[in-house]
Formats: structure tokens, C-alpha cells, sequence
């Protein structure tokens, strides 16, 4: 049986197929250290930009002709100063629909408007300072930047907070579609490290929509909880389910 192929057998109450969790090697194959996907990989390269003097009509005509919901705005030098999204500029369209001055208290949602719709240049309009990452950063922490602060889309910039690149949250979803087997080949890499404990006769993985399966016998409690974390972490696992045992329990 070769690294690429299933085995399966036949449940005899249900009739259906039940894969069978593939043995390890002998010999593992891997070029290096786990993957951490950097956004250099994942980033557009071309981006729009516009300078903090571009008036409202040309920020308008850039976002219907690009079909960017997003401007980055940088000074002269390429440096991010801020972001003008599609939605500052329609706050100026909402503004409209706003009743006269007249009432005396204002939400604070309607005072936001009323300020943001009166720019008329992208300094004003923009949102700053701006979230950035670095074409280094791995997928994983520009994630977490992104869903920290809520934002779709992460200006990338160079070591002089030039702008380089633009990555969304789309494009960071690149770093978890992996091949089954590129993902299993990880995980075994990481089981037989040197310092997991596991013992490879008793090493069973495998790999189904990145849903992991693991089965291995470790010198201590310690080193499975260990390898647990580290497979949870492997780019394109979505779950792991396992059989993990210990020779010595060392968390008590």
C-alpha cells in the first residue's frame, strides 16, 4: 500500500464503506518545518491608491471603475496613511436622507454620519491609522489581526510602512486549502519529531477533508498533549479526532 492510497472496510450493520486510519512509514517525507503560509503568497500586488488630497468625485469614479470597495490612501513616499471604504463615501448619499438640524439630540450613529459626510477629500473621508501587515506575516497572524479588528481587507506594507500589497480575507483562505495528503505528510512529520515520544509502531494517521485521524502510543501524557496542539495547528486541519496513549502520565 503506497502513502496515497486508502483502505476501508465494510461496517457489516450500516453496509458502508469505514476508512481505516493508514499506517506511517517508515522513511517520512518533508522538506522542512511545518508550513505557516506568508502573506506575501496570498496578497494582490496591483492596488489602487489615491493621496489624501483626491477629492470625493475621483475617489467615487476609481471605486465604480475598479470595482474596489477599498482605497488605500498613501503620502507621496507610498506610506499607508488610512483607508477610504465604499461605505465613507455613501455616508455623504445617507446624508441626504437625514431629517433638518433641527431636533436638538442626535444619536451618536447620526453625529458620526453628519461628520463623515461632510469630507470632501480622502484625508477626511479616510479611516486611520490603518491595520497593516507585512509581506512576513504569516496567513494565520494577518488573520487574526483582521478578525480582531473586523476589518475585510489588510494593506501590506514593507519595513517603511510603504504599501506593497492588499490581502482580504478571501485571499488569506488560500493557506488552508491543501491537498489531503500534503496535510497528513505534515502531521506525520510532526509526530516523529524528536522530541514527541511517539513511538512509530504504534503511529496511525490519516487524512479526510482535513479531518485528521490519529492513533499513536507516547513516553508521556505530556508529549500527546503537546502533539495535539501542534497538529491542531497544521494549516488545513479542520478537526482532529485520536487514540492517544502514554507510558507515563506526567499531568497528575
Amino acid at each position: 500500500m503506497t502513502a496515497t492510497q486508502h483502505s476501508a472496510r465494510i461496517d457489516a450493520g450500516t453496509g458502508t464503506a469505514v476508512h481505516e486510519p493508514r499506517p506511517a512509514p517508515d522513511r517520512i517525507a518533508w522538506d522542512g518545518l511545518p508550513r505557516h503560509t506568508p502573506v506575501s503568497d496570498l496578497m494582490t500586488r496591483q492596488v489602487v491608491t489615491v493621496g489624501p488630497r483626491t477629492d470625493y468625485a475621483t475617489l467615487v469614479a476609481a471605486v465604480r471603475e475598479h470595482h474596489h470597495d477599498l482605497l488605500p490612501v498613501v503620502d507621496a513616499e507610498g506610506r499607508v496613511m488610512g483607508l477610504v471604504a465604499a461605505s465613507d463615501l455613501l455616508a455623504k448619499l445617507a446624508l441626504t436622507a437625514l431629517p433638518p438640524r433641527g431636533i436638538r439630540f442626535e444619536t451618536r450613529q447620526v453625529r458620526a454620519l453628519r461628520r463623515k459626510g461632510a469630507g470632501v477629500v480622502a484625508g477626511e473621508l479616510m479611516t486611520a491609522p490603518a491595520w497593516t501587515v507585512t509581506a512576513g506575516t504569516s496567513a494565520a497572524d494577518a488573520a487574526r489581526v483582521a478578525l480582531r479588528h473586523r476589518i475585510h481587507h489588510l494593506p501590506v506594507t514593507d519595513d517603511q510602512h510603504r504599501l506593497v500589497g492588499m490581502v482580504c480575507l478571501c485571499d488569506l483562505l488560500g493557506a488552508v486549502r491543501r491537498d489531503d495528503a500534503e496535510i497528513r505528510s505534515e502531521v506525520l512529520y510532526l509526530a516523529v519529531a524528536t522530541d514527541s515520544g511517539t513511538d512509530r509502531a504504534t503511529l496511525r494517521v490519516d487524512c479526510d477533508h482535513g479531518r485528521i485521524l490519529l492513533d499513536a502510543r507516547t513516553a508521556r501524557r505530556s508529549q500527546a498533549a503537546t502533539l495535539l496542539d501542534r497538529v491542531r495547528a497544521v494549516e488545513g486541519v479542520v478537526d482532529v479526532a485520536d487514540t492517544l496513549r502514554w507510558d507515563i502520565d506526567d499531568l497528575l
